[in-house]
């Protein structure tokens, strides 16, 4: 029986349908030899086409599988339309762009420091333009906040971790709820949590008065962190043009989102805007800032403030005692001050021994660098009361008499580690509050010291109370240089005011016998107490039940250099007598307090809020409470008289005063210019 014929694998080629028989004689099927010819030629002829055919299919399909997978990710689909039915959320993206290859394994989680460097790179690849969809409603409605106006009341804080987020909205809670500002928040992270969730779980309710603002870009789960940065950039640029932030709170902690932190720190330097990092502990100890104002806290970076030693010969331990209480002081977020020590020109072994080693700030960093000065006096012999003062009160001058300030400290001075939480606090509030009266323009400083006795050191000093028996900070006619904060303002008045008066002494050789201030104080003092008295300044003095910020040790305590030759020359040789001597003063009897180390809050009265100024009890210099009022009238009193007996002014003279100077307290100069003025009047023909 023949063999059947396979079916022919090219029917339309005529050639390859012909059977073998009609070309070769004698091959025919039914023979022998045609049907093993046949039985050997069929197989191997198309097969080799066969094969040719698969091995290009299978590179075809090779070529097609590399190039579907090697696609760019510029090649998506478009982007759907925003999704407007939950506010708060992020729009999905059309097509799921993860890469799944790049996901950890089974079981091996988020341990796997490469697996997680893989998630984060094949999740955050987009790159694409920058839309805010939730953005713009929330900013259209705050037309009531005057965010149009450059100054207003509004208050920022912004956070791109949902960690950095929980840190700071309890603090935005109850900066809100006290009702001096406008308190907003902006989400500028990736995390496509919505603001409802966001709020239910750090507890906000309606009650806080938050306003709150999605910042988040479009595709933020998606997109690098070159697209999160530019969109912060982008997104704190929107809300400044709506709001006017005058200060943005943003956390410091370390948990925050570094594209967070570049973006919206580059951008508000560019536009001159406040930033305020807040440490890990702002809940506990720095809950001081949500009762300042706006105004207040836009100041929070622009003011300075410098310390200045003045260094007495052979007490090294009160000067090293000071210098580490010092180093261990607070500074939070605020940038620590230059530090100057005035050294006398013999200065002991352990003195020098210690600044050797001493740096300041204690942990500074390659942009802060040194911020420690020290001057070395050349005279050797003992200063008179009037050089001392002149070398003081150049040891520091303000490069901006309206941010600059200088912190006098005595180095029988101990500091509370929270003395700065103070010392800003009370200065923002009383310094740079909203609409300052004519009581906070006279305010000359903040002192961190409480006197034990009158500046003549003639009795103890009790404290002043209001009509309640709780301690209440005052003000005091009477200067301090113990501890206390000069307004930069101030200090260049009070140079002008010292410049004048010695020059008038040294051309009328005119003396000033009234002594005033106990020996017990510098010298300087005495021409501070002159300007307060003229000028009807005040100093702010703290009041508290028990802690202070400040305490006094009077173990090594050596009268001031310029005093000293003075109490030599009235005292007997013997060191007990001398000894006895010094014990006399009142001021040196004082106990030593413990110094505050808790929350600055739990201390402060009326539940840390600061009383207004006209609220506190006032002192003239030698201790009488007098109105408020009534300073200005004594202030001209005094000043008419000080012009006439020792600024050389006619009873009729009157002169314009000047903002930073006290030429209208001296005539001397402005006399022998009249004269002049009138011969040449004469001599012209």
């Amino acid at each position: 029986m023949p063999l059947p014929l396979p079916p022919r694998l090219f029917p339309g080629d005529e050639e390859l349908g012909k059977r073998d028989d009609d070309h070769k004689p004698g091959m025919g099927l039914k023979s022998p030899l045609g049907m093993f010819w046949q039985h050997r030629r069929l197989p191997h002829g198309p097969q080799r086409r066969n094969l040719k055919r698969i091995a290009l299919g299978v590179l075809a399909f090779v070529a097609l599988y590399y190039f579907f997978k090697e696609m760019p990710n510029d090649l998506e689909s478009p982007r759907q339309r925003p999704n407007y039915s939950r506010p708060g959320t992020v729009p999905a993206p059309a097509t799921d762009y993860t890469n799944q290859k790049a996901l950890p394994p089974a079981g091996q989680g988020s341990g796997s420091k490469t697996a997680q460097a893989q998630t984060s790179e094949s999740l955050h690849s987009f790159n694409g333009p920058i839309k805010f969809y939730q953005l713009a409603s929330s900013l259209h409605a705050v037309s009531n906040t005057k965010g149009a106006d450059l100054i207003n009341q509004n208050v920022l804080f912004a956070a791109a971790s949902v960690k950095s987020a929980a840190t700071l909205l309890p603090i935005a809670c109850d900066m809100a709820m006290r009702a001096r500002n406008f308190v907003h928040f902006a989400f500028m992270g990736r995390d496509d949590i919505s603001m409802d969730i966001l709020k239910s779980v750090n507890g906000i309710t309606k009650e806080c008065r938050i306003i709150f603002h999605d910042a988040r870009p479009d595709f933020s789960v998606q997109s690098t962190d070159f697209r999160m940065e530019v969109s912060t950039f982008a997104g704190f640029n929107h809300i400044n043009t709506f709001v006017h932030p005058q200060a943005t709170f943003i956390d410091g902690s370390g948990e925050e989102e570094p594209f967070f932190l570049k973006g919206l720190k580059n951008r508000a330097a560019s536009l001159q805007r406040t930033v305020i990092e807040l440490p890990g502990n702002a809940e506990q100890y720095l809950m001081w800032v949500t009762l300042l104002d706006s105004a207040s806290l836009s100041a929070w970076n622009k003011v300075s403030i410098d310390v200045v030693v003045h260094a007495q010969p052979s007490a090294s331990g009160s000067l090293m005692r000071l210098l580490n209480s010092l180093k261990k002081a607070d500074f939070f977020s605020s940038a620590p001050p230059r530090l100057t020590i005035e050294l006398p020109h013999q200065i002991d072994a352990p003195t020098k021994k210690y600044l050797e080693h001493f740096k300041w700030p204690p942990h500074a960093d390659h942009n802060t660098g040194s911020l420690l000065t020290l001057h070395h006096r050349i005279p050797q012999h003992g200063l008179t009361p009037d050089e001392n003062s002149i070398r003081f009160l150049e040891a520091f001058w303000p490069a901006d008499p309206f941010t600059s300030h200088v912190l006098v400290l005595s180095p029988q001075a101990e500091l509370s580690p929270l003395f700065f939480h103070y010392l800003k606090y009370t200065m923002l509030e009383y310094k740079y509050s909203r609409a300052p009266s004519v009581h906070h323009k006279n305010l000359m400083g903040i002192s961190l010291d409480l006197p034990s006795t009158y500046l003549n050191d003639s009795s103890s000093f009790v404290p002043p109370v209001n009509n309640t028996t709780i301690p209440t900070p005052f003000l005091w006619q009477a200067p301090n240089s113990n501890a206390a904060l000069y307004f930069g303002d101030k200090w260049v008045e009070l140079h002008d005011f010292v410049a004048q008066l010695l020059e008038l002494q040294h051309k009328t050789q005119a003396t000033i016998d009234e002594k005033l201030v106990s020996k017990t104080y510098p010298s300087w003092l005495e021409h501070v107490l002159k300007l307060v008295r003229a000028r009807g300044y005040s100093t702010l003095y703290p009041n508290f039940e028990a802690d202070t910020l400040l305490t006094l040790h009077n173990d090594l305590y050596q009268l001031p250099e310029e005093y000293s030759e003075d109490d030599e020359a009235e005292t007997p040789s013997d060191s007990g007598e001398l000894t006895a001597n010094l014990n006399d003063h009142l001021s040196l009897k004082h106990k030593e307090t413990a110094l505050i180390t808790k929350s600055l809050l739990t201390i402060l009265p009326y539940d840390g809020e600061l009383p207004p100024i006209t609220e506190m009890p006032f002192l003239s210099w030698d201790g009488q409470r007098i109105d408020v009022g009534e300073t200005g009238l004594q202030a001209l009193t005094y000043s008419q008289a000080f012009r006439q007996e020792i600024g050389g002014c006619d009873f009729s003279a009157e002169k314009v005063r000047n903002e930073l100077s006290a030429a209208d307290l001296f005539c001397l100069n402005d006399e022998k210019l009249e004269i002049k003025e009138g011969d040449d009047q004469v001599d012209e023909p």
